[in-house]
């Protein structure tokens, strides 16, 4: 893959400059790892949102009251292991 030349609002500029310098790198390589690190998420939020939709077509769904009572018996769950 080719280098891809981008420009950078003086504001992400400077947001980038005191990343590397809180971690102690340069701008160029920070901005690599912000990258990256973005490219991640984006990639696993698509795919999140992508099976929620499949779910949805496919019927797979919970009324209101059926999700807030499959959560509630998690709340309940995790308190009782905290009070072991």
């Amino acid at each position: 893959m080719t280098a891809t030349p981008m420009t950078l609002s003086a504001h992400l500029t400077r947001r980038i400059e005191k990343l590397a310098k809180a971690a102690g790198r340069t701008p160029d390589a920070m901005l690599r790892y912000v990258i990256r690190d973005g490219i991640d998420y984006c990639e696993y939020a698509v795919k999140a949102v992508n099976e929620g939709l499949a779910d949805i077509a496919a019927g797979r769904t919970l009324t209101l009251q059926a999700a807030k009572t499959s959560l509630e018996k998690r709340r309940a769950a995790r308190r009782g292991k905290k009070a072991a």
